[in-house]
Order: C-alpha cells, then structure tokens, then sequence
C-alpha cells in the first residue's frame, strides 16, 4: 500500500489526517510529521525513518509538503532524490490528501502524484458574489 507523509510547519498534518479520518472514517497509511522547532538535520533523521519503515517501501510515498522552497520542501527534495520509491509535491491541503486516499489503489506513484496535485489545484475555487446595485 503506498503511504502519505504530511511534512508540514506547526500541527497542520495531524489535523489534515483527522479531517481525513472524519470524513472516510480511515487513515491508515497517513503520516504526519511537524517541523515546529527542529533542525534539518532533525527533520531528515525523523523523515527517513517513516519512508525507510517497512510498510512504504514497497508501493512508494508520496511526501505532501507544506511549502515549496521551505524546510519541508527543502528536505523532502533531498531525500526523495535518494529513494526511487519516494514522490514529493507542495502546497498540501485536504482535497489532495483526500485524493491520495481514494485513488492509491488505481495508479502508480508516478501517476499519482500528478493527480493529487491535479486535485488539489482543482479543489482551489473562489466565489465572488454579485454586487448589488443600491
């Protein structure tokens, strides 16, 4: 089964699994890890143990970083460009991880990532209402 790491800043991975499980009633495979007050050294010992145990290295991992160009994203690039198995995309938010859940299963982890970052951008709306002539 391919696992998800939310590699975020502060508890927004944890709470992102919880909607998750509240919504599906599942999480398993969702791993979340909080950059709040670590050092990169710190955050790369802590990420290379979740990719690295034995239950993600077979259908991949699909790291969802906060931000591109920040730590997460930072120390996500460098261990995915050491683990073939390990797929990264930034900007993390619930209609992506919701996508991760429903579509594991369908695609290989190449395909996937590119859907759930599809999905998330698409899960993106603004509403801008009609003014009203006064």
């Amino acid at each position: 089964m391919k696992q998800a790491i939310l590699l975020t800043h502060g508890p927004l991975g944890e709470a992102l699994i919880q909607a998750v499980a509240g919504i599906m009633g599942v999480s398993d495979g969702l791993h979340a890890l909080s950059v709040t007050d670590m050092s990169v050294a710190e955050i790369t010992q802590r990420l290379l143990s979740l990719v690295n145990a034995p239950d993600g290295k077979q259908d991949g991992v699909l790291i969802m970083a906060s931000l591109k160009g920040g730590s997460c994203w930072n120390v996500s690039i460098a261990v995915a460009g050491q683990n073939p198995s390990v797929r990264v995309v930034s900007g993390v938010n619930l209609s992506m991880v919701l996508s991760f859940m429903t579509k594991r299963d369908e695609a290989d982890i190449d395909v996937l990532v590119d859907i759930v970052a599809q999905d998330g951008i698409r899960g993106i709306t603004r509403f801008i209402p009609h003014t009203v002539a006064r």
